[in-house]
């Protein structure tokens, strides 16, 4: 395909792309910010900037060049072929076999072990050759150790690994390797150049189908400035997109419903590959290893098949490793360079045959403004497009907005008006549950889950007296305290400490209840007030008792005494030393309940 051609195409796959983009959103700003220079001049320096790519590329049988990309599945990894596995073995093994051809017990124990990696699912077989290869190379077999390793310990053993640079052993080695571990692929993983999916390379901000891999790079946001990293990685020769897709048959969720993305670089003839962090639906890279290693492989076995050469990588982590040489962020780039951060787990590869003479990777240059399409280096606009573009600036960050809708009305520490930006609203304010208005964090109140400004604080809320915490007025309690004295407490601690008198209907502190005998003869709880005032202490059995049941009695010892009704019922006349009868009965009926 001619240049031209391929500019032409490059042209409509970005006009597409931004279409597809705006579907789903309310968030447009960006998008019909984007011109025709920006998307000529995109077209243009990506498709030449890409051209050892496509090159190395388009050899493959799944190269796809309308998409300008690779799109990797089952019938480009397979179940390990066998067969092949077991060609491969005896090929490599040639050398220990002729050694081997007068010692019959030998050459046994070698077919024995190649047959332990070409028969797996046989059960002798596997016994068998797990004991050959003990015999053969004591060190060579462990439980769990990749088959390949075990074979090249082998290998090494009987003295035919040739590690020398592009020797026959390490390209049979290679392919012995690849075709024991390949397995079907149940997606499709593109690997794209296409600078319209550089520019869509993570999910539309306020999409109504809801998030799905947003990012800083998120192409209709402004509230980052590492926006213009989408255009910065299109325009530079090493990078390409590597991702999956929410559904590989819609055209459409190519540019706006991916679900895995990374971003890969490599140089053709290099040996060396950079893989930066996994995004996925999750939000990153917690989580996403497998699939993560699953890439490096896949994206591995291509570029070593495509230059001809054994699949063989050393890998190295992208900071604090010797990895770190050989990437470095290219000048202009305002992208997010996520490969130097160590908890987004990059990866440097240098293939063998490069480990002397690999040179370092230049990743990422300047982007465009999708305006007037000169170069940038942070964010979405260049500074005149910008000034043009803005109506208002936030009262924190000072940037500018295209509308003042974008600009929120918040509440700083102290209590002033001022309008910001989202980004400047979700990073330093909170919504107040109770008003609806956003002040500072920093004068927020966090009450039972509620998030409370000072003002309704103030209005709302009151300390409980017991705890020292706040509670909404509305659920706090009078009580009487420990000390007689009339406070307020929240609902934990009432029922904490607290019991409702049963006489006068009072929250009284559990400390001055009592138990007693209700006036109509029942066992209530009373506070000390209601006891000091209508009970008294039976003389007789001890009970606390409503005054209504007292009565006036004469005990054993001729003493007068306040006795409860039961009591009073109980007494035996006979005991008391009582000479008249006349006056026992005159003050028995003295007696009254």
């Amino acid at each position: 395909m001619e240049m031209q051609e391929i500019i032409r195409q490059a042209e409509s796959n970005i006009r597409q792309a931004v279409e597809d983009y705006g579907a789903h959103t309310y968030q447009m700003d960006v998008l019909e910010d984007i011109s025709d220079e920006f998307i000529e001049r995109l077209a243009k320096d990506s498709s030449y900037a890409k051209q050892g790519l496509r090159e190395l590329f388009s050899k493959s049988p799944v190269w796809h060049p309308e998409l300008d990309a690779l799109i990797i599945n089952g019938t480009r990894t397979h179940d390990p072929d066998y067969r092949r596995v077991d060609n491969l073995a005896h090929r490599i093994l040639s050398s220990a076999k002729l050694a081997a051809r007068d010692d019959k017990e030998r050459m046994d124990l070698i077919m024995d072990a190649i047959a332990f990696f070409s028969e797996p699912d046989d059960e002798y077989t596997q016994e068998a050759g797990i004991e050959a290869i003990k015999k053969l190379a004591p060190k060579a077999y462990q439980t769990g150790k990749k088959r390949s390793r075990i074979f090249k310990s082998l290998c090494v053993a009987l003295g035919v690994a040739d590690e020398t640079k592009g020797s026959e052993f390490q390209h049979l080695y290679a392919q012995f390797a690849d075709e024991l571990s390949s397995r079907k692929l149940g997606f499709k993983l593109f690997v794209s150049i296409n600078p319209a999916h550089f520019l869509t390379m993570s999910n539309p901000k306020n999409d109504r189908r809801g998030a799905c891999l947003t990012s800083c790079h998120s192409l209709n946001s402004t509230e980052y400035e590492y926006n213009c990293g989408c255009t910065g990685y299109a325009r530079d020769e090493v990078s390409f997109l590597v991702f999956t897709v929410a559904d590989p048959e819609d055209r459409e969720t190519l540019n706006n419903r991916k679900t895995t993305r990374q971003v890969f670089a490599y140089k053709p003839g290099n040996g060396v590959l950079l893989q930066s962090r996994m995004y996925n639906t999750e939000g990153g890279v917690y989580g996403a290893a497998e699939d993560s290693g699953l890439y490096r492989d896949l994206i591995q076995r291509e570029i070593s098949m495509l230059e001809e050469q054994p699949n063989l990588w050393k890998v190295y982590g992208s900071i604090g490793d010797k990895g770190a040489d050989y990437v470095y962020r290219g000048q202009g780039f305002g992208g997010y360079p996520d490969w130097i951060y160590d908890n987004f787990d990059g990866r440097v590869c240098i293939r063998f045959d490069h480990l002397e003479d690999a040179e370092p990777l230049e990743v990422g240059t300047y982007g465009l403004c999708v305006k007037c399409g000169d170069e940038i280096s942070t964010k979405m606009y260049c500074d005149d497009c910008e000034e043009d573009s803005y109506v208002a600036y936030c009262d924190d960050c000072e940037g500018g907005v295209e509308d003042e809708d974008d600009l929120y009305e918040v509440y700083d520490s102290d209590g002033h008006r001022r309008y910001v930006c989202q980004r400047c609203l979700e990073r330093s304010y909170t919504c107040c549950d109770h008003c609806d208005e956003y002040h500072a964090d920093s004068v927020m109140e966090s009450i039972n889950g509620r998030d409370v400004c000072p003002d309704c604080l103030r209005e709302h809320y009151s300390v409980c007296d017991d705890c020292d915490e706040y509670c909404l007025n509305d659920e706090m309690y009078r009580v009487i305290d420990q000390y007689g004295s009339e406070v307020r407490v929240c609902e934990d601690c009432r029922d904490d400490h607290y019991e409702t008198c049963e006489d006068c209907g009072e929250l009284v502190h559990e400390d001055l209840m009592y138990d007693a005998i209700s006036a109509d003869g029942k066992e209530v709880r009373i506070c000390e007030g209601c006891k000091d005032s209508r009970y008294e202490t039976c003389d007789h059995c001890g009970e606390l008792v409503h005054e209504d049941l007292m009565c006036d009695a004469i005990n054993a010892d001729g003493e007068d005494v306040r006795v409860c009704k039961s009591c009073y019922e109980e007494y035996d006349y006979a005991q008391y030393e009582i000479a008249d009868e006349d006056e026992v009965e005159a003050e028995m009926k003295e007696a009254v309940w």
